[in-house]
């Protein structure tokens, strides 16, 4: 199974929605309208052995990746967090300090981003440690950017830097210890001047979300701002540093497209923005290392195996 093709059968229903089901199925969030306000609303798991190894990951860092990856679709959007709640399944001799240590874990996170935790269910199972994060945001007088505005000849943009987010590296280990775009994204979004036409999260790599945006692209690999893990495990294991940084995945940066002559600074709040790329007609996504054309289909992280 793979994932593009079970969402597209998903999306394939959009057409028989209600009306105030305002952003349906297939981009960061859902939107519906409530009177005269519009509300977000996203859900995402983390799952053991699939976004982590209870060997390598504190109780601590399980619990605030269940909510900070699903904050990360928020900044997607550039909404406005709101409200968690969250669906756990316990493995069964999962001791009552340990629960309540993950517990904590949820809800600080969820605080610490004012979108308190209000409520959820537990269960127990046999089954890996599972956390369900279902996130509610509100607009607060920034549209919302969906994937669907690119147009050919944007430039493409990557928030932080990417590659490398599995490994540890000098105390941290980013796909566990991120920091979701939220206030970035809406500083950038609430400027018309630089407001993205399309936005998406990084989570299975710049090769397979970049599809999400644009049918066509190409990406210059001499620009793309890697990691210095990626690029130290690079020059280890003899593979170029841009694969890494394209096809890594997990590593909640923003990827968004803007007018070419759009005024899009090069960081916000300490946190650099790179161009990396434009939008072409057709052809699928393309990087250029030096003189050679290297198609991107087929890599990324594909966790739906």
């Amino acid at each position: 199974m793979r994932e593009f093709e079970l969402i597209r059968s998903i999306t394939a229903h959009n057409g028989a929605l209600p009306d105030f089901v305002t952003i349906p199925p297939g981009d960061d969030m859902a939107a519906l309208r409530l009177g005269d306000h519009e509300l977000l609303a996203a859900v995402d798991q983390v799952i053991e052995g699939v976004h982590f190894d209870r060997k390598n990951a504190t109780l601590e860092q399980i619990g605030r990746k269940a909510v900070t990856r699903n904050l990360s679709d928020v900044a997607a959007m550039a909404g406005k967090p709101l409200a968690t709640l969250v669906s756990a399944i316990l493995p069964k001799g999962l001791a009552m300090e340990d629960a309540q240590q993950l517990m904590n874990a949820l809800r600080e996170t969820a605080q610490a981003y004012d979108a308190p935790l209000i409520g959820g269910d537990t269960a127990t199972s046999d089954s890996p440690l599972t956390l369900c994060v279902t996130v509610l945001a509100t607009a607060e007088g920034i549209e919302p950017v969906q994937r669907t505005g690119a147009k050919v000849g944007d430039a493409i943009y990557v928030t932080g830097q990417l590659g490398g987010s599995r490994y540890k590296y000098e105390g941290r280990t980013h796909h566990l210890d991120f920091e979701p775009r939220v206030a970035l994204a809406r500083t950038l979004s609430a400027n018309a001047d630089t407001r993205p036409n399309a936005m998406i999260d990084l989570s299975d790599g710049l090769a397979r979300d970049l599809p999400h945006l644009v049918r066509g692209a190409e990406i210059d690999a001499r620009l793309l701002p890697i990691t210095a893990v990626a690029r130290q495990f690079a020059a280890r294991d003899a593979r170029p540093g841009w694969l890494h940084a394209v096809a890594d995945g997990e590593d909640y940066e923003l990827l968004f497209t803007a007018d070419v002559d759009a005024p899009i600074p090069r960081q916000i709040d300490g946190v650099p923005i790179t161009r990396v790329g434009k939008v072409v007609e057709n052809g699928g996504i393309t990087l250029i290392d030096g003189g050679e054309r290297i198609r991107l289909e087929g890599l990324g992280w594909e966790h739906h195996g």
